[in-house]
C-alpha cells in the first residue's frame, strides 16, 4: 500500500486529496496495531565471516538454501570495497565486483533525508561497525531554529518559507495566523516538490504515534519505488525517524541507522553494485526527555497579556505548534520579553534584533551580546558577559590574524571555529533567522535548555512521553549529518550548511541539484 504519496507519469511526489491520506492513515494505525514484518530481505548479521586470500569476507545467505552466496569485503580501514556472488552454488565466491571503480555516472543514485538524526549518532555508529559502504560521515550545520522545513528549503535552494512553522506571526494582519490546514496543504514545505517520496502530510502525527509502523511502511515503499526501475536518482524523505527519536530517543535513532545499513546493502546486493547512496538529515535531536513549558501561567503574573493579536505594549503572543526546544513570540517590547523569559529556568538564551544588530542575552552574569554583519563578515560584541561563549574562539583567531582591527571576521572563518562549539556556526545562525530566512521573522526567539520544550498544548497531550526533539541552538540539536557511498565527504567539505548541500549533492550524484521533475526523473 502506497503511504500517502502518488506519483504522476513525470515521476513526482504528489499530494493526495484529503480522503486519500485520511484512508491511508486509518489502514496504517491497523498495521500499526497488528505488527508488521520488515520489508527488509538483508539480515542484520552475517552468516560468518573469514579471513581469506581475498581479505576478510562477511557471508551471507540471501536465498535461504543454508549456503552463503554473497560476499562483502572491506578495506583496512574497514570499508566495504568490493562485493561477490557464489554463481555456481558452491557456497564459496566465485564473481567479484570493485564498488569503487565503478563510476557514479554509471550508477542509479538514492538520496535519503532521514528526519531527525543526529551526527554524533551516525559517525558513533559507524565507528561500532555499521554503515561500512559509506565513507565517513560530515557535520551538516543546521539552521536556527534547528527546523525541517527551514533546513530542507536550503538543501533543495526551493521557495523560502512562510514561517519557522506552519503557525506564526502575521505582523501587517497582526495576527497569529496558519494551522493544521496550511501544514496538511505543505503550505510552508515548497521542498517536497522535488522529492520522488514523502509521505502524505496526514501520515505525520501518525509517524510520532505509531512510529514503527510508519517507518516500516516508508522502507517498503521506498523498496516498491527502487525495484521501478524507472528512474536514476530517487529523493526520499522519512518522517517516522523523527518519530522514533522522540518517542525512543537514542535507541529509536540506533533503530533508524540498523535500516538504513540493512536497506544500502540490500540495494547493492540487488543491483550488482550499480548503486549509489547517499544519506543526510535536516537537524538532530537534544537526545534528553522534555517537559513543556506553558506559558500564560509565567507570563500573565509577570506583567504580560497572553493574546494573539498586537494592542498593548505588554501584549505578547506565543507562537505554539509542534514540540521543539525553542520558543518565538510576537510583542512590541522585545528587550522587556527577553528579561522577562529569561526569568524562567528552562531559558537558555534569548534574541531578537535591535537596529542593525541581533542581540543575544542569558540571564545573570553571561550577558549581553549583539552580532553585526558586513558583507560576508560578521562582529560579535559582548557588552557584558560573553552569552555566546566565544571570547576562546576571538583569542585563538586574534592569534592567527584573522579578525580585522574593527572585530570583523570572515564568515567562514566563524564556521570554521565553531562547527563543534557548544552553539555551532551561531553568528551566522542567528543572523539569518531575522535576515531572509522566512518571511515572517518573530521578534523574540527563545533557546530553551536541555530538559524543557515548548509548543501546543494539543500535540503535548498525544504526546505524553517526550524522549527527544530540537530546534535550540545547541550542538546536539543543531548538527545534523551527511554521509555516502559515492565518495568521501568530511576531508572535501569538511565545513558545511545545509545551503552548501547543493554543491555537494551535484558532485556526488553527477546530476542536476535540485533535481529536475522530482528527483530526477529524466
Amino acid at each position: 500500500m502506497s503511504l500517502g504519496v502518488a506519483m504522476n507519469p513525470a515521476g513526482r511526489a504528489r499530494r493526495l486529496r484529503p480522503l486519500g491520506l485520511a484512508a491511508g492513515g486509518l489502514a496504517l494505525a491497523l498495521a500499526a496495531m497488528a505488527g508488521c514484518g520488515s520489508p527488509l530481505r538483508f539480515p542484520a548479521e552475517p552468516a560468518a565471516t573469514n579471513p581469506t586470500d581475498a581479505g576478510l569476507l562477511h557471508a551471507y545467505d540471501l536465498d535461504g538454501d543454508g549456503r552463503p552466496d554473497y560476499f562483502t569485503i572491506p578495506d583496512a580501514a574497514g570499508r566495504v570495497v568490493r562485493i561477490a556472488y557464489d554463481t555456481n552454488s558452491d557456497g564459496r565466491p566465485d564473481s567479484f565486483v570493485d564498488l569503487d571503480a565503478i563510476p557514479a555516472a554509471e550508477c542509479r543514485h538514492v538520496v535519503l533525508i532521514l528526519d531527525g538524526i543526529g551526527y554524533d549518532t551516525v559517525e558513533e555508529f559507524q565507528r561500532a561497525g555499521r554503515l561500512r559502504l559509506f565513507h565517513p560521515p560530515a557535520r551538516l550545520l543546521s539552521t536556527f531554529p534547528a527546523m525541517t522545513d527551514i533546513a530542507l528549503a536550503d538543501v533543495f535552494q526551493s521557495t523560502p518559507c512562510i514561517g519557522l512553522e506552519a503557525v506564526h506571526f502575521d505582523h501587517q494582519a497582526n495576527r497569529i495566523v496558519g494551522g493544521d490546514a496550511d501544514y496538511l496543504s505543505m503550505k510552508n514545505e515548497d521542498w517536497a516538490r522535488f522529492t520522488d517520496y514523502r509521505a502524505g502530510t496526514l501520515t505525520d502525527p501518525l509517524a510520532y504515534l505509531y512510529p514503527n509502523a510508519i517507518f516500516r511502511q516508508e522502507l517498503g515503499d521506498l523498496l516498491r519505488l527502487f525495484d521501478r526501475r524507472d528512474r536514476p536518482l530517487i529523493v526520499a524523505y522519512f518522517v517516522s525517524t523523527a518519530g522514533l527519536g522522540t518517542r525512543e530517543g537514542l535507541d529509536g535513532q540506533r533503530k533508524v541507522l540498523d535500516a538504513m545499513d540493512r536497506l544500502s546493502q540490500e540495494l547493492v546486493w540487488k543491483t550488482r553494485g550499480l548503486v549509489k547512496i547517499t544519506m543526510l538529515s535536516d537537524h538532530g535531536h537534544a537526545l534528553a526527555r522534555a517537559r513543556r513549558i506553558e506559558w500564560a501561567p509565567f507570563l500573565v503574573p509577570k506583567g504580560w497579556r497572553v493574546t494573539d493579536r498586537l494592542e498593548e505594549p505588554r501584549d505578547v503572543a506565543p507562537i505554539e505548534y509542534g514540540i521543539i526546544t525553542y520558543a518565538s513570540f510576537a510583542t512590541r517590547d522585545r528587550p522587556a520579553l527577553a528579561a522577562t523569559l529569561l526569568e524562567h529556568p528552562g531559558v537558555d538564551l534569548v534574541t531578537y534584533t535591535e537596529g542593525d544588530s541581533v542581540v543575544v542575552e542569558r540571564a545573570g552574569a553571561n550577558g549581553r551580546a549583539a552580532i553585526e554583519r558586513r558583507g560576508s563578515r560578521y562582529r560579535y560584541r559582548a557588552a557584558q558577559g560573553d552569552p555566546l561563549e566565544l571570547a576562546p574562539v576571538i583569542e585563538k583567531m586574534a592569534a592567527e590574524n584573522l579578525l580585522g582591527a574593527d572585530g570583523f571576521a570572515d564568515d567562514r572563518e566563524w564556521l570554521r571555529f565553531t562547527v563543534a562549539h557548544r552553539y555551532p556556526d551561531a553568528l551566522d545562525r542567528l543572523w539569518r533567522v531575522f535576515h531572509g530566512q522566512t518571511e515572517h521573522v518573530p521578534d523574540v526567539i527563545a533557546s530553551l535548555k536541555e530538559g524543557y520544550c515548548a509548543g501546543s498544548a494539543s500535540r503535548a497531550f498525544w504526546l505524553p512521553y517526550i524522549a527527544s526533539t530540537h530546534g535550540d541552538l545547541e550542538r546536539k540539536s543543531s548538527t545534523a549529518f551527511i554521509v555516502s557511498t559515492a565518495g568521501p565527504i568530511a576531508t572535501r567539505w569538511p565545513l558545511l550548511r545545509h545551503r552548501d548541500a547543493p554543491q555537494v549533492l551535484r558532485e556526488l550524484t553527477g546530476r542536476p541539484w535540485p533535481p529536475e521533475r522530482g528527483g530526477g526523473a529524466q
